[in-house]
């Protein structure tokens, strides 16, 4: 049996919860008993929809080691060969507590600390073993590092894209939680901007958007707006637009599979590197951070969107350059490899 420890809800979104999905999905296809272990009933509900096996701990997400008494008896009964955790609330001594039950592997985005794990995934595109080098570890776990590990569903290998000439449909997306509301200010102001509110929006309302009924008031007696929740072919909806406006995290790395146009801004202090990054190296649009520019992120987006609607050369740039970096192939990969690891741990 493996386990997930992940989190998802609605301060935090479904990022966490939908990458360790991916590599669920691999781990079943090659075999292997899974089970997810969350903290609350919400994501317990998301895992239920998408036909998981899951365990609420009914803990509180921001305190793990809090939950390490009711996980003990659990490992001790259990005895899972290995542990996949996905959260920015680990400590040190939660790592070592499930290190000693299992093998263990940790997915990050940030290197905050030398992580007491048999291995690291971080598939982002600043991704260097150099960083967790640096941090002292003893220890020195695998690493599965950069975008060739990005953990997107199987929908999003090999999709045929084409770059149109006349641009017709924006994708907006800012992930399973929004709490600014920027999906819904970006596109009010689209909306109302002549030269691009008569293209098509289409908006990800994620499974934790309180704002939905906002986004359904801007969608009434509009046909160029549409809103999509529950999306079960996402890859198809990316391929159908011209342009993607998104907040930064695993989404990028889906829509550079596509090779959708990007738009990209931050609001949560962990999706800065990403798109910062992305925009250095010349892959994105930058738009900016919220938390330090407020309003003026909005205006950069709609400066970068009529721009983009009526060049299809950079358009084309965009498209060629995203995807070169992912494959869609990174789920696979970092099943294999937690698989070569549990093989190791029952030896």
């Amino acid at each position: 049996m493996i386990w997930i420890r992940a989190d998802g809800n609605s301060d935090i979104g479904t990022g966490h919860l939908m990458r360790c999905l991916a590599v669920a999905r691999q781990l079943q296809k090659f075999g292997a008993q899974v089970r997810f272990l969350v903290a609350g009933k919400e994501a317990g509900a998301f895992l239920q929809k998408r036909g998981q096996s899951f365990h609420v701990l009914h803990s509180d997400y921001r305190r793990m080691e809090e939950e390490l008494p009711l996980l003990n008896p659990l490992l001790e009964r259990e005895r899972p060969a290995l542990v996949l955790i996905d959260s920015y609330f680990v400590t040190k001594d939660y790592l070592k507590t499930l290190g000693r039950y299992a093998k263990t592997a940790y997915i990050d985005d940030r290197c905050l600390f030398s992580y007491p794990v048999d291995m690291v995934i971080n598939y982002n595109i600043y991704a260097s073993t150099k960083e967790y080098e640096e941090t002292g570890s003893g220890v020195q776990p695998a690493f599965l590092m950069g975008p060739l590990y990005a953990p997107l569903r199987e929908e999003f290998r090999g999709v045929d894209y084409e770059v149109r000439k006349e641009p017709e449909r924006v994708l907006i997306t800012t992930g399973g939680g929004d709490k600014y509301n920027l999906a819904g200010r970006i596109l009010q102001e689209a909306l109302g901007q002549e030269g691009i509110n008569r293209l098509h929006y289409h908006v990800i309302s994620g499974a934790f958007n309180k704002n939905l009924p906002y986004l359904e008031e801007l969608c009434e007696n509009r046909e160029n707006v549409h809103i999509h929740r529950d999306v079960t072919r996402m890859a198809g909806l990316m391929k159908e637009c011209d342009i993607a406006v998104t907040a930064g995290g695993s989404t990028m790395y889906e829509l550079c599979a596509v090779g959708l146009p990007i738009i990209c801004f931050s609001f949560v202090d962990n999706q800065e590197r990403i798109v910062e990054t992305f925009a250095r190296q010349g892959l994105v649009c930058y738009g900016g951070n919220y938390l330090k520019e407020k309003e003026k992120l909005i205006i950069n987006v709609l400066q970068w969107l009529e721009k983009l609607a009526w060049d299809s050369k950079a358009r084309k740039v965009f498209c060629e350059r995203e995807r070169k970096l992912v494959d869609g192939l990174g789920a696979e990969r970092i099943a294999e490899a937690l698989l070569r690891l549990k093989k190791e741990g029952s030896l």
